[in-house]
Formats: C-alpha cells, sequence, structure tokens
C-alpha cells in the first residue's frame, strides 16, 4: 500500500512539474483536505477515518482566515450472553479559523492558529435484543469547540502542495493535500 502511494505521489509530482509558487498570500485561497491521525473519539474501530477539510484567505501578506470541517466515525462490537450489541459513534466539528502565516521561502511556510466553531458527537445502540434496546439511552452532546493549532504547508507545484498540522480538530495529527484556488 506504501509503495502504491509513493509511486501516485511521485507520478503526480513529475506531472506537475516543480515549479515554484508562493505558498501563502493576500487575497489568495488554500484548501486543505486531510486525514487525521489520533482519533478524538477515543476507543472502537474507525469506520470512517478522521477527515478534514479547512479553507484559508489571506487577508494580509501574513493574516489568514477561514473555515474548518471535521467528521470522524467509530464503532464497538460486543458478545455477552449469546446477545450481540454494538455502540456506534460520530464526531463533528465546524469552525471558524484565524491564522498567522511565517513564509519561510516562496513554496513553503509554518503557520499557527486559533479556531472557535461547534462540536457534536452522538451515539447509536444497536443490538439483536429488542428489549435491551428499548432500555439503553443513546447519549449525545454538543457545544462550543476551541482550539490552537500549528502547521507547515508546502508547494510542489504552482496549484498543489501538501499540508500538515498538530493541534486540537477532529485529530491531533492532520496531513494531506493543499490546493491554492
Amino acid at each position: 500500500m506504501k509503495k502504491k502511494i509513493l509511486m501516485i505521489a511521485g507520478a503526480i509530482m513529475f506531472l506537475l512539474g516543480t515549479a515554484s509558487a508562493q505558498v501563502f498570500e493576500e487575497g489568495a485561497i488554500n484548501a486543505n483536505v486531510g486525514i487525521g491521525l489520533g482519533l478524538t473519539l477515543g476507543s472502537g474501530d474507525a469506520t470512517l477515518p478522521p477527515i478534514a477539510l479547512s479553507a484559508d484567505y489571506g487577508i494580509t501578506e501574513n493574516i489568514g482566515i477561514g473555515g474548518y470541517f471535521g467528521y470522524a466515525g467509530a464503532k464497538e462490537e460486543f458478545s455477552t450472553f449469546g446477545i450481540e450489541y454494538s455502540w456506534k459513534y460520530s464526531y463533528l466539528i465546524i469552525g471558524a479559523r484565524g491564522t498567522y502565516h511565517f513564509v519561510l521561502e516562496d513554496n513553503a511556510d509554518v503557520y499557527g492558529g486559533v479556531m472557535l466553531g461547534y462540536n457534536v458527537a452522538s451515539v447509536k445502540f444497536e443490538s439483536d435484543d429488542e428489549d435491551l434496546e428499548a432500555l439503553v439511552t443513546e447519549p449525545s452532546a454538543g457545544g462550543v469547540a476551541y482550539s490552537a493549532f500549528v502547521g507547515g504547508r508546502y508547494m510542489f507545484a504552482e496549484k498543489v502542495g501538501v499540508f500538515g498540522e498538530l493541534g486540537y480538530g477532529i485529530s491531533w495529527i492532520t496531513a494531506g493535500l493543499t490546493l491554492k484556488l
């Protein structure tokens, strides 16, 4: 699997060339699509890995504003005394972000920022025993979400690059592709 990913990444870099691109600038939009490591749900097997989408609009040469969307799901399955049951977890975060960028060179930058948003966590119980299912209350929670994060971006072509972030979001570590729109 790793070999295929490396081959695909190498082919993309070859096709796009190594054009130098200003990674962050006033008036530009950078959109990120990433997969998270360090699932915040804490238990179960991931049914959908943590997925994060974010965008940054350069309001000055160093300051950006934008949005964030993250989603993750997990499931735990149990069998006790012949009764099968499971818990399904889902977690959603939607927020607004502000960033400050330190441009290292034309095609690389590091940044830090904060996010303010709303999160929704829910749990669903399923069982092959209808009586047990009727007894269980399915909790859900939601509320204000806030975060601080640091990240970096490297553009290997004029419009395409990679990014990584560390901080609270849908996961503690997120990495993926960045596109300059």
